[in-house]
């Protein structure tokens, strides 16, 4: 792929200056753009409500810890990249193994580091996790398809703290071994009927955002 075309919004902004339809050439742009991988969604808890007890600078100081429990955890459970967003952090993985192995392993962190939200109160997070096809644009953009919406719905909107979501596509391709802890649930997104799965971490916490 040439240098002027590897940002898939300025392959799409220049075929569209051509006169021409993207699903016309939607083969060629899953050929160059298209990549399977496994996307893991983390999201924090009570950030609405200590916010609003504690201020933001109280918050933002547990994000910075958070950061500093999460990073480590995700590379050494074979992290191809991540990047943090105000308090959540997008990782992407070859198969939805790592991604499973890697949302355990965090949620184990952070309640073994002693993280706390507030005086009385530990810090947990939430995940949803996706496996499958999806389009990749470089610089910030980021991966782009429905296993990707799909994993931001379960990790930011549907999980508690000490949860974790995967897809049905997830569930289908990782190993039997790591499912043991997972059970079926079915939720409404975005108009949709989805089956999901959910685990509880062992010490999860999950009050209100």
């Amino acid at each position: 792929m040439s240098s002027e075309n590897s940002n898939l919004f300025q392959h799409l902004r220049q075929i569209l200056a051509d006169g021409i339809d993207p699903l016309d050439r939607e083969d060629e742009i899953w050929a160059a753009y298209g990549q399977r991988v496994s996307v893991m969604v983390l999201d924090s808890t009570g950030f609405s409500r200590v916010t609003e007890q504690y201020g933001i600078l109280h918050f933002l100081s547990r994000l910075v810890l958070l950061r500093d429990i999460v990073k480590p955890v995700l590379v050494a459970n074979n992290c191809l990249q991540s990047k943090f967003e105000a308090d959540n952090a997008f990782a992407i993985f070859e198969s939805p193994d790592d991604a499973i192995k890697a949302a355990f392993a965090v949620h184990h962190q952070v309640e073994n580091e002693k993280l706390m939200l507030t005086e009385n109160e530990p810090f947990s997070v939430c995940v949803g996790i996706g496996y499958g096809d999806m389009l990749y644009s470089e610089t910030l953009e980021g991966y782009f398809g429905e296993e990707m919406n799909l994993a931001s719905k379960l990790g930011e909107d549907t999980a508690d703290g000490g949860e974790t979501l995967i897809t049905e596509n997830a569930f289908s391709a990782a190993s039997h071994q790591l499912l043991t802890d997972f059970e079926p649930r079915q939720i409404h997104v975005s108009g949709l009927d989805v089956t999901c799965y959910l685990a509880k971490h062992p010490g999860s916490n999950s009050p209100d955002a």
